[in-house]
């Protein structure tokens, strides 16, 4: 049976856009084309299906019913057709990279300019997630995950394992009983993504476990970090994401040493990855920006 061609993608969203920025010059700005060309595709598009899309009432150009209708009927068609083609279209020298926000946030967002100044013809793009994206099914090229480094099918590489420090704002520290371990008499800011680690520290350090503890929970890591520097309390942190607002005077170290956990950092990639070229330079650039952070 011979099936029908569909009307032109770019017809179908010049309408789409016309009808979210309701001129035909605005339209045609957005796009990058002239307002006459614009309406002439707009035109083909009327001829093809056979009904007036748009109408002229005085000097406002506005849908008809029927446009209104087939946008209606299209619903998210077009967006769903822009994604099922981007992972084709998307230029060929881009890096995408999987991580949690914390870490993008802190560590490699601050860092990246390094990345591109040293490999200025390759793209980097950075997405957040707390789920452990699926790299040979997905559309991504390499992850930051943390754990302890096993991931069957996937290379892994330690960049730096977990270091943990309890980190408060100086007026905090400056407001606590003066004591041999003055912080602690403030808040604990605790995240529930992260509920063992005062755990740690307190086997860490016994004199903790022995007093009544205030607590402040939050949601995340990175809400705990944002508690502390408000002066909310005292936050146990990874020392990777600390340095800038302690080299700063922002926040105050409150231990001589950090607990290193068995868990860390690695940047992770499939070994067959299409961009393994590409890969391979940001893995180095990581392994070696992350240096500083690994503790013998």
């Amino acid at each position: 049976m011979r099936r029908s061609v569909p009307p032109s993608a770019r017809a179908l969203t010049a309408l789409s856009l016309f009808a979210t920025l309701g001129t035909l010059t605005k339209t045609a700005e957005q796009l990058g084309v002239t307002r006459s060309a614009l309406s002439h595709r707009i035109a083909e598009l009327e001829k093809r299906l056979g009904v007036a899309l748009v109408r002229k009432v005085g000097r406002r150009i506005s849908l008809t019913e029927d446009g209104e209708r087939l946008l209606a009927s299209m619903g998210d068609a077009l967006d769903r057709l822009e994604a099922a083609v981007e992972p084709f279209q998307r230029y060929r020298g881009q890096i995408r990279i999987s991580t949690v926000a914390t870490f993008a946030s802190h560590w490699l967002i601050p860092r990246i300019s390094q990345f591109q100044a040293r490999h200025p013809r390759i793209e980097v793009a950075i997405f957040t997630t707390t789920r452990a994206v699926d790299l040979k099914k997905e559309d991504m090229d390499c992850a930051i995950r943390h754990g302890r480094g096993a991931w069957k099918g996937l290379s892994s590489t330690l960049l730096f394992r977990e270091t943990l420090m309890p980190v408060a704002r100086p007026d905090v520290v400056a407001r606590a009983a003066k004591s041999a371990k003055i912080w602690h008499g403030a808040p604990l800011i605790r995240a529930r993504s992260r509920f063992t680690d005062w755990s740690n520290w307190q086997q860490h350090d016994r004199t903790l476990a022995e007093r009544r503890i205030k607590w402040l929970t939050v949601e995340t890591r990175a809400q705990a970090l944002d508690a502390a520097m408000a002066g909310a309390g005292v936050a146990l942190m990874d020392m990777a994401y600390i340095t800038t607002p302690v080299d700063e005077g922002r926040l105050e170290k409150l231990a001589e040493r950090p607990l290193q956990l068995q868990t860390g950092y690695y940047f992770v990639n499939a070994p067959n990855a299409r961009t393994l070229h590409l890969l391979n330079h940001l893995r180095d650039w990581a392994v070696e920006a992350a240096r500083p952070f690994r503790t013998a």
